[in-house]
Formats: C-alpha cells, sequence, structure tokens
C-alpha cells in the first residue's frame, strides 16, 4: 500500500481538490481568493529552513498565473526546499506575477502522469532523473550506464556545458519539456536490509529496486543481485514487506524518504550518476509574455547557484549523519570489480543503441574531460 496519504497527513497539508487543479487547457491558471501558494506547513525545523517563501499562508494576488510543480518526493526534506526555492525565485523575479504551487507525494499522479501533464499543458512544472525521459526519446538512456561520472558535480558541468546541452535541450523540447535548471542528485549507491556489500558477489539472492529503464536494471542484474523496477512510491512499502530487499539511490533522497527505517545496510557503489533536469511545460512556457519567459530562464539559472552550491552541498554534510545517527552501517566497497562486471553493460548498448544515442554517448565523454 503507498504511503501517499500518510505521508501527506504527517506533513500538515492541506487537502487541495486536484479537479481544480487538471484543466484540459495549456494555459496556466489565474489564482482566485480560495488559493494558496501551496507549500508545505512548516511543522518541524526542518521544513521552516526549507527555503520556501516566510509567508507560507498568503494568498497570490488575484491575477496571479498559477504554475504547478508535481513532484514524487515528500513535503519536507532536500527535494522539498529546491522546489520550493525555486517557486520563492520564480515569484520573485516575476514581481508576483507567477506564484508556483508545490504539489508532493504524487498528488497530481506519478512521473508518467505528470510528464502527461505538462506534455498537455495541465501540469507545469516537475523535477525528475534525466533517464525518466528515455521514454521520449532513446538519447537519454545514455545516463543510465553505469560509472558514466567521476561525480555529481562533473555530471552537472558536462550536461549543463553548451555541446551537450544543446543536444538535451532540443530532445525535451521536441517532446513538449523545456529544461530549465540541472541539478546535482549525487552518486546513487545500494541499501539494503539484509547485509554489507563490498563485491559483486556480496548482491547475489538480493532483490534491488531500480528506476523502470531497462539498461538500469541490466546494470543491477550484471553487478549480481537482481534489479526489480519499481515506482519509487512503492518502495518504503516493499522493503518494509520484504517484498525487495533494498534499493539504490543518493544518501538524501535515502534520508527524506526516511528509507533508514527499513533497511540498515549503506555500501557506497555509486555506480548511477544520473542528474535531475527541472522541467516546465513548453506548451506553458509558450504562452508566457516574453516578461514572464525572462523570470523563468533567470529564476531557472539562479536555481543553478542555490541548488548545487548551497542546498545539495549542505544536505550531503547533513544527512550522512543522519543516516549514522539511525543505525545505518555505511562501508566502502571494492569499486573496480564492480566496474568490472557492469562493463559488459555499456558494450551492449553501444552495440545495439541507435546512431543518436551512441554520438551522444561520444560527446559527454569527450566534453568530460574538460571537467
Amino acid at each position: 500500500m503507498k504511503k501517499t496519504a500518510a505521508i501527506l497527513m504527517a506533513a500538515g497539508m492541506a487537502a487541495i481538490s486536484l479537479t481544480g487543479c487538471l484543466g484540459s487547457s495549456a494555459k496556466p491558471e489565474k489564482a482566485t481568493a480560495a488559493q494558496t501558494t501551496a507549500k508545505a506547513e512548516e511543522t518541524d525545523a526542518k521544513a521552516e529552513t526549507s527555503g520556501g517563501e516566510s509567508e507560507a499562508a498568503s494568498k497570490p494576488a488575484k491575477d496571479a498565473v498559477i504554475l504547478k510543480y508535481s513532484a514524487t518526493c515528500p513535503p519536507v526534506g532536500t527535494q522539498a526546499d529546491g522546489a520550493l526555492k525555486l517557486g520563492e525565485l520564480i515569484k520573485e523575479y516575476s514581481g508576483g506575477e507567477l506564484v508556483v504551487e508545490f504539489y508532493p507525494s504524487s498528488q497530481l499522479g506519478d512521473k508518467v502522469e505528470t510528464l502527461a501533464g505538462l506534455q498537455n499543458g495541465t501540469i507545469e512544472f516537475t523535477e525528475l532523473a534525466a533517464t525518466d525521459l528515455s521514454s521520449y526519446d532513446d538519447i537519454w538512456s545514455v545516463f543510465s550506464l553505469p560509472y558514466m561520472f567521476d561525480s555529481g558535480e562533473q555530471a552537472v558541468k558536462v550536461l549543463s556545458d553548451p555541446e551537450v546541452a544543446a543536444i538535451l535541450e532540443k530532445s525535451a523540447e521536441d517532446s513538449g519539456f523545456k529544461i530549465i535548471s540541472w541539478w546535482n542528485f549525487g552518486e546513487r549507491s545500494i541499501l539494503n536490509a539484509k547485509k554489507p556489500v563490498t563485491n559483486p558477489s556480496d548482491l547475489k539472492g538480493l532483490n534491488i529496486r531500480c528506476m523502470e529503464n531497462a539498461v538500469l536494471a541490466g546494470t543491477i542484474n550484471a553487478m549480481g543481485a537482481t534489479g526489480v523496477p519499481m515506482a519509487w512510491s512503492e518502495v518504503y512499502t516493499a522493503v518494509q514487506q520484504k517484498t525487495i530487499d533494498g534499493l539504490e539511490n543518493s544518501i538524501p533522497v535515502i534520508t527524506s524518504n526516511k528509507l533508514y527505517e527499513v533497511a540498515k545496510y549503506f555500501s557506497k557503489t555509486e555506480q548511477f550518476i544520473i542528474p535531475d533536469p527541472i522541467l516546465m511545460s513548453k506548451a506553458v512556457y509558450d504562452s508566457l509574455t516574453p516578461e514572464q519567459q525572462q523570470a523563468i530562464d533567470e529564476a531557472g539559472k539562479q536555481m543553478d547557484i542555490e541548488w548545487n552550491e548551497k542546498i545539495w552541498p549542505a544536505a550531503m554534510e547533513t544527512e550522512v549523519t543522519v543516516l549514522t545517527d539511525a543505525g545505518v552501517e555505511i562501508n566502502e566497497v571494492d569499486k573496480d570489480s564492480f566496474k568490472a562486471a557492469v562493463q559488459p553493460v555499456v558494450d551492449e548498448f553501444l552495440k545495439t543503441a541507435d546512431e543518436a544515442s551512441v554520438a551522444l554517448y561520444e560527446t559527454v565523454n569527450t566534453v568530460k574531460a574538460k571537467y
């Protein structure tokens, strides 16, 4: 059973009518007197420091344009901090003309439903892994490949480089999405409920959740475990009920979702480094005035700095302590053995991938040398 309802109640969120949010027009909604700047209520210390506006319960101007930000993350935590900060910047740069409503915990749907909403203009913003766009264009599967980057910082620099960005922005816009920011989500490692993992043989017999992508699942299989594609909203319960033995993700995402409650062994395999694009509905972006579009662009550029230089580094420093305080055992691994185990996945990908995907892979590797 999914945890969405429980998470929202725990966060003290006010009930929001989804019927009024999911209209059929690509034009953004105007605020009414009953609408609020929907952010998670700051009921604990973490929410109070999330970077959102101080006037949490204030109402937007009567003629403000309401832009909905849909996310699978909880209403508090690192990802929520980023969403709320982006909303604050958009409101600031637009002089209050644009107001972002934050809908966490899959209130407006999962990733697939949210991306469909961006395409038809009923949802304005979302944040997700770059690999989630592979269902729209195969080139995004390049970022599913293991050990593609040396660090999350390097990955963001490469994807933001003009040579790579031009390819990705065109692909995104052809599918109906506009990239406004790139966020470092660090290095994804194995968290499991059974034992420490130091080499591929330790993963034998473990069922490890991965994102719903064939290359990602194949990589987990090559590492020694059985990759189980699964929606993120189902992971906590699946580990708790022993349907799966663990998952792979970065530390701040694990702590935000309290997965340390159900799994106590974190092994620094760091097999995937997948930044998240912040996407806006291109249909909605194109419907805004030039001044409003400029405000979105400026907020996105500033958000690059806020997230990659402030929010994420701070989270990495503090959330390791959260894990250890919760009794999670963190261990190093023989990374060379994992790299050797997954090399066949890379080789097979390059043999079977289309020309555009191979070209992107080669461009990324060329640009990577600069960083």
